[in-house]
């Protein structure tokens, strides 16, 4: 009886540690819980997730990010969205209690770089701009320039960038229309115009 309680408890412990792995290796875990606080039920999320399901959909008060994550009020990360990382012991400090349907992690960290940024994504829409915090095309950062943060905003609905970051670079850049154009300074923190 001791050795198979022994051999319990080790198949437990490993399969606490296998799950407890970090998504891709690279650290990125969101966990949601259902009170203020970190307290009640809890779901880890280390994906994509377009729907929570119906047990924590609407539910989360408070949460812990490995990574920066977007968090969405709606399905398929419609409706407000905003960026969050660390621990969030109150998700009302950010006017999202009780309103969390979808997350995905952002950055090259969490193996999604849209920030909304792609073609036929969604930004964060205000009253007469449209930010997308990580533009992509087909994943790819887009090398940094007018012409490319304009074509952006336009092939997504918009009126010509507002304003554009180049202060990061990637080795393996794209320009506006797809085409690898290797190491450049990329586009972020892109605003677009609303027409």
């Amino acid at each position: 009886m001791r050795l198979f309680t022994m051999a319990a408890v080790a198949a437990l412990t490993f399969a606490t540690v296998a799950q407890a792995q970090p998504y891709g290796g690279r650290g990125v875990s969101a966990t949601l819980y259902e009170f203020p606080n970190f307290q009640g039920r809890q779901y880890r999320v280390t994906g994509e997730t377009t729907n929570l399901p119906r047990q924590f959909n609407d539910q989360a008060r408070s949460a812990r990010f490995e990574g920066r994550w977007q968090v969405c009020e709606n399905a398929d990360f419609g409706g407000r969205c905003v960026e969050l990382a660390g621990d969030m012991p109150e998700l009302n400090s950010v006017g999202l209690a009780e309103r969390v349907s979808s997350l995905r992690p952002m950055g090259r960290d969490g193996g999604w770089s849209g920030g909304g940024g792609r073609p036929g994504g969604r930004g964060v829409e205000g009253a007469r701009t449209v930010f997308y915090a990580y533009p992509t095309i087909g994943g790819s950062d887009i090398a940094a320039g007018s012409t490319s943060a304009n074509e952006f905003c336009r092939r997504n609905g918009h009126g010509a960038a507002v304003h554009y970051d180049s202060s990061e670079r990637s080795p393996r850049a794209v320009d506006w229309n797809g085409r690898p154009v290797g190491s450049s300074t990329v586009l972020r923190d892109l605003l677009c115009r609303k027409y």
